[in-house]
């Protein structure tokens, strides 16, 4: 007798993670019932994520040991799985070989699927015995640990040991707090979990990522770091028992996703709240029964009705309402804003009583002060190298592209820089102020740099400030945010982002597709090459 039945797929860890629409389409597209459409950009840049993960694996395998070292009370071996459809027998195979290490290992079973970059034996034993324990590691773009500054539970401690010595060497215990992230925990989870079926678990996981940076101390791609398989196991089952979607809905990662226009169809043709509040912005009008943006929309005709609904935000009708006509923006009321002494160089607003075309409110209590604008580029491993400033006729940047990294020396630039501005505008009795936007990023990079370089002199008079210094200027009213004024200011249906709300101003973008994560980009290709990467 025939059978007709599909075979099952299983459950991979992309599956795991992310959009679980999209693991559905996937499946689809691979039955030719959906057609997926990347554009040229688009493919260029999955195929440049995946030359770095290849490239990224290479380092790693390049610095595993090739023989057991002086001492060692094992035999080192080595498996490099090829991957010409047999990886999942090869495994196996090496596997029961017994093998120290195994490079592009598969894993499966009916239920479960896995590539993992590297299988490490962790016992003494040599062949295939009871007592034969293998951990899974992946290596990952992202940090994988930061240093603590305090004791740490035994329960969340984490060891390392050398790529160099895996296999070879037990993991010691190190000051460093695990940094988790979704797609590395869940590869790793899966990985323990067949391995656990096959009687060949450790009850360890290793992650081997960024980190070699100026700012963690961590050993980045030529250390790997271990913890207990248990820590990662919690998020497999939450994520092994999330329902699969019915319907789609919108996310962050629908931009960059092969199926975006065949969900959203599906989502204009019902009108879904997702195409305003994606994810779970939307989960508190869901639960009362509020589906689509017409619905939504209504209730802004109905003020009363609003003010009995708890948890949501009340401006969202109003919001809705404009999304349908095309409107990104609206203004709140001015009084609660135009007040704020922020807005005008901390002086006390004063309703003007005749403006003439082209004045400016307050044009004469504002008009002497000092205003520098403030942007930063970083790295997520290695740091900030880019520093710009603007004081309304030139641009200045500090910058850092060196291969290595100057060890904050453009930073202290930086700092000497605006701190003289400061001086001379305080010397002639005028305000100051300097500006960023989302001011989270520019503060965790000065604060981190003057923790570590704090008083190191780079040339004369170029001195890297203390923490307590960065910390008294950052709380200063000479420091101000201005999307928290923004903020304030307006209400959005979409990205209040600052090439967003640029626009209101009527200022455009040279080059509109360089975000930040393409300036990452550039950075990296700029130097050459360094420890981690802006994405997995």
């Amino acid at each position: 007798m025939t059978n007709h039945l599909l075979p099952v797929t299983p459950v991979t860890p992309a599956d795991l993670t992310g959009c679980r629409r999209r693991s559905i389409l996937l499946r689809a597209a691979t039955a030719g019932r959906v057609t997926p459409e990347l554009s040229l950009a688009a493919r260029a840049d999955r195929q440049a994520h995946r030359q770095r993960a290849a490239l990224r694996r290479t380092a790693v395998t390049s610095a595993l040991p090739t023989t057991a070292r002086r001492g060692d009370r094992v035999r080192f071996s080595r498996t490099d799985i090829v991957d010409d459809g047999t990886a999942e027998e090869q495994t196996l195979e090496a596997l029961a070989a017994g093998v120290r290490v195994i490079t592009g290992a598969r894993l499966a079973d009916d239920a479960l699927a896995c590539d993992i970059d590297l299988l490490v034996r962790l016992d003494d034993g040599a062949g295939i015995s009871a007592s034969t324990a293998y951990m899974p590691v992946t290596v990952t773009a992202h940090t994988t640990a930061r240093r603590t500054k305090g004791p740490v539970a035994e329960k969340n401690s984490v060891r390392v040991v050398d790529v160099a010595a895996l296999g070879l060497s037990t993991p010691v215990v190190a000051p460093l707090k695990h940094r988790s992230n979704a797609v590395d925990s869940q590869k790793v989870a899966v990985a323990h979990v067949l391995l656990d079926r096959l009687g060949l678990a450790s009850g360890d996981v290793g992650f081997i990522g960024g980190g070699a940076g100026g700012t963690t101390g961590v050993g980045g791609y030529a250390r790997c770091v271990v913890i207990t398989a248990d820590r990662v196991l919690d998020g497999l089952e939450r994520a092994l028992e999330a329902p699969v979607p019915a319907h789609p809905v919108r996310v962050r990662e629908c931009a960059d996703c092969e199926f975006h226009n065949h969900c959203r169809c599906e989502l204009v043709d019902s009108g879904d709240l997702s195409l305003m509040l994606p994810g779970d912005r939307g989960r508190q009008w869901r639960e009362l029964g509020v589906h689509t943006l017409p619905d939504l929309a209504a209730l802004a005709d109905r003020p009363a009705e609003l003010t009995t609904l708890p948890g949501v935000n009340r401006e969202d009708p109003a919001l809705a309402a404009a999304w349908m006509a095309g409107v990104e923006f609206l203004r709140r009321p001015l009084r609660r804003w135009i007040t704020g002494p922020d807005l005008w160089c901390g002086h006390a607003f004063r309703m003007p009583g005749h403006l003439g075309d082209g004045e400016l409110p307050m044009a004469g209590e504002i008009g002497d002060a000092v205003e520098i604008d403030v942007d930063m580029e970083a790295h997520p491993s290695r740091g900030t190298f880019l520093w710009g400033t603007f004081d309304g006729s030139e641009y200045r940047p500090f910058t850092d592209f060196s291969r290595d990294g100057d060890e904050g020396e453009h930073v202290a630039r930086y700092w000497t820089w605006l701190m003289a501005r400061r001086r001379a505008a305080h010397d002639s009795y005028r305000v100051f102020r300097t500006y960023c936007y989302s001011q989270q990023g520019e503060n965790h990079w000065m604060r981190s740099y003057a923790t570590r370089f704090g008083g190191r002199e780079y040339a004369p008079g170029i001195i890297m400030p203390t923490l307590s210094e960065v910390n008294a200027f950052l709380n200063s009213p000479e420091w101000v945010d201005v999307f928290a004024l923004v903020k304030t200011a307006l209400a959005a249906n979409g990205s209040l982002g600052l090439k967003s709300v640029a626009r209101l101003a009527g200022f455009t973008f040279s080059q509109e597709d360089v975000d930040g994560r393409a300036a990452v980009d550039l950075f990296e290709i700029a130097v050459g090459d360094v420890d981690g990467d802006a994405d997995s």
